[in-house]
């Protein structure tokens, strides 16, 4: 992880809160928020835990800094993988059993509602993630919710673009990540990136999580497992097309560059 995107010694990438049968998995990562392969293999190691926990029926995730659920992916680890790429040392298959689409496996494909409570920005990476959850909540402190990786030269290269399809529809779709749209609350719950608004996200996700944990767990996991859609395939397809966009485009690795030494805000460019 890059110096500008880590926490500060001693501090915990995730940390865990119990309400009775629901489980708060907090991200914080000060101070921009942002996150890399350390930060999703915590979360990651957490969510297996939980899962695994009879006694946890629901999951919100969140984030544990004032107005950020997960910024973005740390701009600088994308700039590095791009050259080492380029330069041979790792395959794009390789993109493909990382930890960032192995965490989003394992939320896409839990057996227990996992509820993504929005009370802050969220775009890029942060996004795909919470795109990967049952149900997505925000509040209106959620300024910033989408997927802008085109002002970059890149497309949102972690299941952003088939999960939003299964949100969106493929032309709406097409054309929000075509233009890096980024939405606040409320247009995001008008086009159907979110799917409740809340004064307090978080709250209000912890009580849909208690409400389907006084559901027979064995009723729940077959709603989740019948209405999940199987795309495995493309999703790796995605993976190793962007891992090959940044190896072979030199305009790519030079605005990831250019954005990494100008600290840039994903949010403030064109």
């Amino acid at each position: 992880m890059s110096d500008e995107g880590r926490a500060p010694a001693g501090a915990e990438l995730v940390s865990l809160e119990r309400r009775g049968a629901v489980a708060i998995l907090r991200y914080t990562n000060p101070p921009h928020g942002y996150i890399a392969v350390k930060g999703a293999a915590r979360l990651a190691s957490a969510l297996a835990a939980l899962l695994a926990d009879e006694e946890v029926r629901g999951i919100v995730l969140t984030g544990g800094q004032t107005g950020v659920f997960i910024r973005h992916a740390d701009v600088r680890q994308i700039s590095r993988s791009a050259e080492a790429l380029h330069q041979g040392q790792v395959d794009p298959d390789s993109f493909t059993r990382g930890a960032f689409p192995a965490l989003c496996r394992m939320l896409e494909e839990a057996e227990k509602p996992v509820i993504a409570a929005l009370d802050g920005v969220c775009m890029g990476g942060g996004f795909e993630i919470a795109m990967c959850c049952a149900m997505r909540v925000a509040s209106p402190a959620a300024r910033a919710i989408g997927l802008p990786e085109v002002r970059l030269n890149i497309f949102p290269g972690a299941g952003g673009t088939q999960r939003l399809r299964r949100l969106l529809g493929p032309q709406r779709a097409r054309v929000f990540i075509l233009q890096g749209e980024i939405a606040d609350a409320g247009k995001a719950l008008a086009l159907g990136l979110v799917d409740e608004l809340a004064p307090v996200a978080l709250e209000r996700a912890v009580a849909l999580a208690e409400d389907l944990a006084r559901r027979p767990a064995g009723t729940i996991a077959a709603i989740l497992n019948l209405t999940r859609d199987n795309m495995p395939a493309r999703l790796d397809e995605e993976l190793r097309c962007f891992a090959t966009l940044l190896r072979d485009e030199e305009a790519v690795r030079a605005r990831l560059r250019r954005f990494v030494d100008a600290h840039e805000r994903l949010d403030e460019i064109d």
